[in-house]
């Protein structure tokens, strides 16, 4: 009954005609994410055409040049390096990417913003600073800093606390890698499971919808597994199909992009171009992160579409639902200021940005951060919707008709 219902779902024209775009948009934005690296030869020239699906794998090998511990005493090397270099160019303003022996701006990024705790933007006089600074206590400076942040946004003793906790465990000195090709994919990857939790969604909604739309609604109910096993595997079937239209997206997406990008700097912390993040991740990690939160938001708006489905008896309106909760949604979090709205289904879509927030919820003395929170949160709310799901569908009202009918049966 469950191979038949998946069966169903996957030969069904307008299930293959959607299936098929989502599976050309995951090759598309593979490669609009590698159109996205621009890489400038020693003439200066920026590669395009063919050769530019190269040019990750060559920012990838210049970049590993400077591969290793960020100890202070390279990072004095690189700011001393940027500093001839700007010297020796006529307008001063060295272009790195056209100086094999430049050091990447990641690293100037990562020892400024040590220095610059209250603002994110980094200008050219902040890199400027870093060939006239002595950097032999910078980690020290940085541990320091770190304390302070944690004062700073911390509202109790107890989300101090966490933020120590958490703070203490990135490790000094900083570990540096190429890390182009996650940081443009956890973009990207994101871009494309907003499109994924939608349709999903809709897809989900059909496969409750399909007895009510060819009116075999009563057929269908009173067979003798109509309203239990049937119905149970109707439910099993959404959520595999979920499954795996969603990792076959990402599977597709992530293939292509990583292949022709690379796979470097999956163990570079996020602390590298964001010092005082407190979520202590990798940026491999990171991209995890981010796929997997997007296959609890595809979870999610299955679990929500099957249920309004089942309770409406149509799929019309639950196929909106998802955009509500993730498009909308997202609306909410930009026009308000209260913590509460960071914690709508629209964060699941949009872990690359929530990991940057110092923001907590806490009960007693229990502190939880945004994303661990979340997280189980909805995973939860998904589960706890399958069984409503089942007992929308077992306890159909046109039953009571059918009642009826036999009841005048006996009668007669």
């Amino acid at each position: 009954m469950l191979k038949c219902e998946l069966k169903k779902f996957f030969s069904k024209k307008t299930n293959k005609a959607i299936l098929t775009a989502l599976l050309l948009g995951a090759v598309i934005i593979s490669f609009l994410a590698v159109d996205n690296m621009s890489y400038t030869d020693t003439g200066e020239e920026i590669t395009t055409g063919f050769s530019k699906i190269t040019a990750g794998r060559r920012i990838e090998a210049e970049k590993n040049q400077w591969k290793g511990e960020l100890t202070p005493e390279k990072i004095a090397d690189a700011a001393k390096s940027y500093h001839e270099l700007k010297q020796s160019d006529s307008e001063g303003v060295p272009n790195l990417e056209s100086e094999k022996t430049g050091p990447p701006l990641d690293i100037l990024y990562f020892a400024a913003k040590i220095y610059q705790t209250e603002n994110d933007v980094i200008l050219l006089a902040d890199l400027d600073r870093l060939a006239e600074t002595d950097h032999g206590h910078i980690y020290d400076t940085y541990a320091d800093n770190l304390q302070d942040v944690a004062v700073e946004y911390a509202k109790t003793p107890e989300q101090e606390k966490l933020l120590t906790e958490q703070f203490g465990k990135i490790k000094f000195p900083v570990t540096y890698e190429a890390y182009d090709a996650w940081e443009i994919m956890a973009e990207d990857a994101e871009m494309y499971i907003m499109v994924l939790v939608v349709v999903i969604g809709f897809l989900a909604a059909g496969i409750i919808d399909e007895e009510f739309r060819t009116h075999a609604e009563k057929i269908f109910f009173t067979t003798k597994y109509g309203r239990s096993k049937a119905v149970r595997n109707k439910i099993i079937a959404g959520m595999l199909a979920t499954t795996i239209v969603y990792w076959a997206g990402i599977g597709i997406l992530s293939l292509i992009s990583f292949g022709l990008m690379g796979v470097s700097g999956f163990d570079t912390p996020c602390q590298i171009d964001d010092p005082y993040i407190m979520y202590t991740i990798t940026k491999g990690q990171r991209y995890l992160l981010v796929v997997v939160c997007g296959y609890i938001a595809s979870l999610l708006s299955a679990a929500v579409t099957m249920l309004v489905t089942a309770k409406m008896h149509t799929e019309k309106v639950a196929v909106f639902i998802p955009i509500l909760m993730y498009w909308v949604s997202y609306i909410v979090v930009r026009l308000t200021v209260v913590d509460a709205a960071y914690f709508v289904p629209y964060i699941l879509v949009n872990m690359d940005n929530a990991a940057k927030y110092y923001i907590f919820f806490q009960i007693g003395n229990v502190v939880f951060r945004l994303i661990p929170f979340v997280m189980v949160l909805y995973v939860a709310v998904s589960i706890i919707l399958l069984p409503f799901i089942y007992r929308s569908c077992s306890r159909y009202d046109s039953a009571k008709s059918i009642k009826k009918r036999s009841k005048y049966l006996e009668v007669k």
